[in-house]
């Protein structure tokens, strides 16, 4: 394996090489602790000539506005309720589409399919109607034997 001067690692480190170079030499530094161990120790010796974290190209201030120009605007109370509107007018008109072309005639008759509609029950209604009907005479009757008895 082959190991690269201490002039190629400054070069690096000072981001003078062409980006296949610096590609090549990067993929070196992960296969070689030799290499490694020199590169870190000339990072160590030029420090005062890299880039302080404190400038104001990092410093955590200016990432933040820049995080802040890509937020999202808050939505208003009145915004939502304009998209509330929205979707429920949307969800009726569905509705009302899926009622006049009579889907929902058909979903309710696939659920009687097993049923025989032939029978002419009367409804419930009818039945209770019926039922009172028939106590409401029931009641008349008894009324009228209880005057004729008087």
């Amino acid at each position: 394996m082959s190991h690269y001067t201490n002039e190629e690692w400054r070069q690096f480190i000072c981001d003078v090489l062409p980006e296949e170079k610096r590609e090549e030499m990067e993929s070196h530094l992960y296969s070689c602790d030799q290499c490694l161990a020199v590169y870190m120790e000339l990072i160590e010796e030029n420090a005062s000539d890299l880039p302080n974290p404190s400038d104001e190209a990092v410093s955590a201030d200016v990432i933040l506005a820049q995080v802040e120009q890509y937020k999202k605007p808050k939505r208003t109370k009145q915004t939502q309720t304009k998209q509330k509107l929205l979707h429920y007018g949307i969800a009726a008109a569905i509705t009302i589409g899926f009622m006049s072309s009579g889907i929902f005639q058909l979903v309710t008759n696939a659920g009687v399919v097993g049923t025989d509609l032939s029978e002419n029950r009367p409804a419930y209604t009818e039945q209770w109607m019926d039922k009172t009907l028939s106590f409401l005479d029931w009641l008349k009757v008894n009324q009228k034997e209880e005057v004729n008895n008087r």
